[in-house]
């Protein structure tokens, strides 16, 4: 009555969202704190309009968490990363579900990172852990892979038949929440932009309040289907529409969709491309804009 507002903090290896939803069932109200987005960095770090497109090099390098905008520093940027990783990994992850083999637990994340933005295959994921000379039942696999989803680490999407309108549980794929992380546990030396730039536009949906699937076509896939209050929106997203092939590929991915939902292809263009009845957004336009 007095407006005020009353936040309470704890570990994660204390007490995890399920839980939250069990002990309070119908007295509370939950909605995720994501990393910074970048229109919020934007606004943080007071960027000119000039310096837009290097800041987004330097989101996809670094991701969003918000202290790490204090340093100017590599060295510092990834000390304070590797710090919140590990305060959640080691001291809530495995310490809750009591994980002996740490080694293999962040083997695994790195899995998940050097494959992202591909379908995943537990199958696949096992052969690679046989090969380092570490071997997992693929129970435990999935455990680990719940126990990443449940803090928020990774983000678990779901493909969608586009013809079959069904979600599909299998072949799913895995997007990190913070590309900061990406930026400490990838055994890449170089960073892959377009990866890192799929991943962003992912986050930036979530935040926008989509619920977000992978897209499937009889003769492949769309990046995104973002559903909102009945509203559906397919779309690609490419960091450069550099040549012909590229252009193809993009626009020619939404093919075999036979429905008038909003189609889209994202890239940092500055040119409009649009073709066909397929809007072509600049990705800047697109992360400034609350309204997409």
């Amino acid at each position: 009555m007095y407006n005020y507002s009353i936040f309470i903090t704890g570990s994660n290896s204390r007490l995890t969202f399920s839980e939250l939803s069990t002990d309070l069932t119908g007295r509370y109200v939950s909605f995720k704190i994501n990393p910074l987005t970048y229109k919020e960095a934007i606004q943080l770090m007071k960027v000119k309009r000039k310096d837009y497109e290097t800041f987004l090099y330097d989101m996809l390098e670094w991701g969003g968490l918000p202290q790490r905008f204090s340093f100017t520093e590599d060295n510092n940027k990834l000390n304070y990363i590797s710090d919140v990783y590990n305060s959640i990994i080691l001291k809530d992850v495995v310490e809750r579900l009591k994980i002996k083999d740490v080694t293999t637990f962040n083997k695994i994340v790195e899995y998940l990172l050097d494959t992202e933005g591909r379908k995943f295959s537990s199958k696949n994921a096992l052969e690679y852990l046989k090969k380092e000379n570490t071997n997992l039942s693929s129970q435990t696999l999935y455990n680990y892979l719940e126990a990443l989803c449940s803090v928020f680490i990774v983000n678990k999407v779901y493909r969608y038949d586009i013809e079959g309108n069904a979600v599909l549980k299998t072949l799913n794929k895995y997007y990190i929440s913070d590309l900061g992380i990406k930026k400490i546990k990838n055994n890449n030396a170089k960073t892959n932009y377009s990866i890192c730039l799929e991943n962003l536009i992912y986050n930036d949906l979530i935040v926008k309040g989509y619920k977000v699937y992978i897209g499937k076509t009889k003769k492949g896939e769309i990046d995104f289907i973002a559903l909102k209050n009945k509203e559906v929106k397919y779309i690609q997203v490419s960091l450069y529409l550099e040549n012909e092939t590229t252009l193809d590929r993009e626009f020619g991915a939404f093919a075999n969709i036979q429905d008038n939902y909003a189609k889209y292809v994202i890239s940092l263009d500055k040119e409009d491309k649009s073709q066909d009845g397929i809007a072509h957004l600049n990705v800047i336009d697109f992360l400034l804009n609350d309204d997409f």
